[in-house]
């Protein structure tokens, strides 16, 4: 089933919150369904090596329709805002997936604000740049490869250049992912077509992130509890320790404080993104990744950061996306400056007024 085939852009963007929701789960479902079959840990691992894992994962996603599910209905897509895909950008950082959908996803919201037009089923990815002399530099762009458009910002301005045209520097993250620098030659050529940003890019990037880690961290702690039931140590599985249990739990709730910051960051049904919440949103989920691996490694042993072990695929890619599209110093600092805006009193106030209606 495709995004287009459970529910009319039109009934995605200002329709029922009931509707909503129930193009949400569909789309959730679906994605968990299809990433639980199409990436187990063997393809992870093989990606990291091979160029042809990508290419194969992108044909079986559009077939099911998810890289277009954001895109306008002029570009063959459905039309769909933030909150009907949170649950498939989870899905993604719970297993780990290999390919870029999730900036697909940022990149066509964006785009669409912006009312920049992105070629139908076109492979779509997006950055944050500079401008040095005459070069407009982006670091670290993730899902290059094959991808046939990039969405970059520079100083709030928005364009679409195409890849191709740049001078590639390949790189991958601590994850192993891959992460390219790219460079094109032209500044002013560049910016000749540009738009101003009408959401700003870095938010985008920061709220799939968020996502990625809330469903990662998921991950993480239901491989630690099962671990722990299963290892026997002085006669008994370590999952009965209290100390284990006290740890297990004190994953278990950064991991759902997580969730909720998850869903806090992606709640709009439409292409807008709250800065308050995505830097809330943000520092949580940094620090809930930390956490995480780090309990969930205590809790493994020696064992988790091996190679031949699962664990180490998803808690190398909570630290590596807590690391990208702004640290967690990064954004206290802009949480921080908002609240003293306010005079810094009434936090409370603001905290309240953040929560969806």
């Amino acid at each position: 089933m495709t995004p287009s085939q459970t529910a009319s852009p039109a009934a995605s963007s200002t329709g029922s919150s009931t509707g909503d929701d129930d193009v949400a789960a569909i789309l959730t479902e679906s994605a968990r369904r299809f990433f639980s079959e199409a990436c187990p840990p063997a393809l992870l691992r093989r990606a990291e090596t091979d160029p042809d894992v990508g290419p194969a994962l992108w044909r079986a996603l559009d077939e099911l329709g998810l890289p277009q599910a954001c895109a306008p209905d002029t570009a063959g897509g459905s039309g769909l805002g933030w909150a009907a895909v949170r649950g498939v950008i989870e899905s993604c950082g719970e297993h780990g997936v290999p390919v870029a959908l999730p900036e697909m996803l940022a990149a066509h919201l964006v785009a669409r604000a912006a009312g920049i037009a992105v070629p139908a089923v076109s492979r779509i990815t997006l950055a944050v740049a500079r401008r040095e002399g005459q070069e407009l530099i982006a670091d670290a762009v993730p899902g290059v490869v094959g991808a046939q458009a990039v969405l970059i910002e520079v100083a709030g301005r928005l364009m679409l250049l195409d890849p191709a045209h740049a001078r590639h520097t390949p790189g991958i993250n601590s994850a192993g992912e891959a992460r390219t620098r790219l460079c094109w030659p032209d500044a002013d050529a560049c910016l000749a077509g540009s738009v101003p940003a009408v959401h700003e890019l870095l938010l985008a990037g920061a709220a799939i992130r968020s996502a990625q880690i809330a469903g990662a961290a998921r991950r993480v702690v239901d491989m630690s509890v099962g671990y722990a039931n299963d290892r026997v140590q002085f006669g008994r599985p370590i999952g009965k320790f209290q100390a284990v249990q006290q740890q297990l739990a004190v994953a278990a709730q950064w991991s759902q404080m997580a969730a909720m910051a998850s869903q806090l960051a992606l709640v709009d049904s439409g292409e807008a993104l709250d800065p308050v919440r995505v830097a809330a949103a943000r520092e949580v989920c940094c620090a809930a990744a930390e956490a995480v691996a780090g309990i969930a490694h205590a809790v493994h042993g020696a064992i988790g950061v091996t190679a031949e072990y699962d664990l180490q695929l998803l808690s190398r890619r909570l630290k590596s996306w807590a690391a990208e599209f702004g640290s967690s110093a990064y954004w206290s600092s802009r949480l921080g400056r908002q609240v003293l805006a306010h005079g810094g009193d009434k936090v409370w106030d603001q905290v309240v007024a953040l929560a969806p209606a």
